[in-house]
């Protein structure tokens, strides 16, 4: 792995911060170029102003991981004909750029889905397994908070209920 900007304090703590996937991807056949970014720590003052802009506490090991490193951008490649072909990318805004979405987008075609589209509308079923946590609202219900916009592909997202 190409180890761009990589405190030495952080190493230990790769395998669990990414689920395993940059030693997934190291032992893949065919996969090149794995590469991790990491920036600088945040510092308590911007998770408190943050909380205090947006109204809502991060959990704590949310709070831990913006005190360890501000956000990171880890990308990885395959061999495509002897050629590195870029294929994958997974982002950690940093705390500055976890900015709040809407429900309704300012601008979107009449038949455009929203994330209110994606809500589980099946509550009986929820109600009736009480050992189960209840499931994030996905409309102005919860605030949700985008952690990584996967190259316009998706969203990767914190929901508060």
């Amino acid at each position: 792995m190409e180890e761009k900007a990589l405190r030495g304090s952080i190493k230990p703590y790769l395998d669990k911060l990414t689920l395993g996937v940059i030693r997934i991807l190291e032992a893949s056949p065919g996969v090149t170029e794995v590469t991790f970014v990491e920036k600088e720590p945040a510092e308590r003052h911007s998770i408190v102003s943050w909380e205090q802009k947006n109204g809502c506490v991060l959990p704590e090991d949310l709070k831990n991981f913006y005190l360890m490193m501000d956000g990171f951008h880890m990308t990885w490649s395959i061999k495509l004909d002897d050629n590195p072909m870029p294929l994958g990318s997974m982002t950690i805004n940093s705390i500055s750029k976890l900015n709040r979405l809407g429900t309704v987008p300012a601008y979107t075609l009449p038949n455009a889905p929203t994330l209110a589209d994606l809500e589980d509308t099946d509550e009986e079923e929820e109600k009736g397994n009480k050992d189960q946590p209840e499931k994030p609202h996905l409309d102005s219900r919860s605030l949700i908070f985008e952690l990584d916009p996967c190259g316009g592909n998706g969203k990767v997202c914190l929901v508060y209920q």
